[in-house]
């Protein structure tokens, strides 16, 4: 298996994503290890792939349940400082960025087409949060044939619901790696694409 096969996917690292969760000590190394995994993917020449959340102030782009008046505040409201992404995940020149208006980052957008013109196999997932917008876009890639492998310590969630999320669909939607099997024991994590990847 070629690492080009390959794809770095990362969801949703947003200021107003990030911002409620880096009061949680479980998740003081998560921007390091973003950090670690950017730079082996990018140093092993893997498709690195930005996905983004935008919403639109009238409310005209957000999801049934979030479109009445009253519904409590929406995150990632465009054109606010809350969309950027932070610096320990910012994109590169020439790196795709996605932009979405659901949980899932194939729904309404070009990322299936662009990673199937790439030829990419499997899909390191990392980002936010783990129990909503990682796990349907992990879900999305496993019903779309390409191999979902969420990278269990570079995810934050609710520390109860990043758990609960692992705990339930791990195996189900997703295979589980972590930062250090994708930086320490690579052929761990090609023998799991291998394994389940089409020819």
């Amino acid at each position: 298996m070629d690492p080009e096969q390959v794809a770095l996917v990362l969801v949703d690292i947003q200021r107003d994503f990030w911002g409620p969760l880096k009061e949680h000590p479980e998740f003081a190394s998560f921007p390091g290890n973003v950090e670690t995994l950017l730079s082996e993917a990018r140093t092993r020449g893997l498709t690195v792939v930005h996905v983004h959340s935008a919403f639109d102030p009238d409310r005209s782009n957000w999801m049934l349940f979030y479109r009445p008046e009253g519904r409590g505040e929406i995150p990632c409201i465009a054109g606010t400082e809350g969309t950027q992404f932070e610096g320990f995940a910012a994109p590169m020149p020439g790196e795709k960025m996605v932009d979405k208006e659901t949980f899932d980052g194939f729904v309404g957008t070009d990322l299936e087409e662009y990673l199937k013109r790439r030829g990419i196999k499997a899909a390191l997932i990392s980002g936010l949060e783990t129990s909503v917008c990682v796990l349907f876009t992990a879900t999305s890639a496993y019903l779309r044939r390409i191999v979902p492998l969420v990278i269990t310590d570079a995810c934050a969630d609710e520390p109860s619901r990043h758990e609960a999320a692992l705990s339930m669909y791990g195996d189900l939607c997703f295979k589980a790696v972590t930062t250090s099997q994708m930086v320490g024991d690579w052929a761990h994590v090609m023998a799991l694409v291998e394994q389940f990847a089409d020819d």
